[in-house]
């Protein structure tokens, strides 16, 4: 299976984050998720794990990065969750992708499951926490 195809399974799985609150919930969710789609996802399974283990340190980044005005629960949930997912890929994931893919993703992410000026959104976000966490030049 592609990268591109396991990023928006794993989009799906992190998603389902915000409406299980409970650690055990979500585990039970996502299992239930990744059998029923009786597909080879290392790559997106690992995603999904990773974005649940670091949410709290992912969600400090993406506040950080947000308007004085804005807080984290005001973003649309898709957008979040493609945010949750790019970050996680840059910060979080032993397999290095190069940034300009992870940013390309996200950007494609967006406009297929989210609103239409979602991807200008994510767009600049991403390329700020690359330029200010990654020291590196978008």
């Amino acid at each position: 299976m592609s990268r591109k195809k396991e990023r928006e399974y794993a989009l799906k799985g992190i998603f389902q984050l915000d409406f299980h609150p409970e650690p055990g919930d979500f585990t039970e969710s996502i299992a239930f998720f990744l059998e029923d789609n009786e597909l080879d996802l290392k790559y997106g399974k690992t995603l999904i794990d990773n974005t649940e283990a670091h949410l709290a340190e992912i969600d400090s980044i993406l506040d950080d990065y947000l308007k004085v005005t804005w807080k984290i629960d005001r973003i649309p949930k898709v957008e979040k969750s493609v945010l949750r997912l790019a970050i996680c890929e840059l910060k979080y994931m032993d397999e290095k992708v190069p940034f300009e893919v992870v940013i390309n993703e996200a950007i494609e992410l967006t406009k297929k499951f989210g609103d239409e000026d979602g991807k200008n959104y994510v767009n600049g976000i991403l390329n700020k926490i690359v330029k200010d966490e990654l020291n590196e030049c978008p």
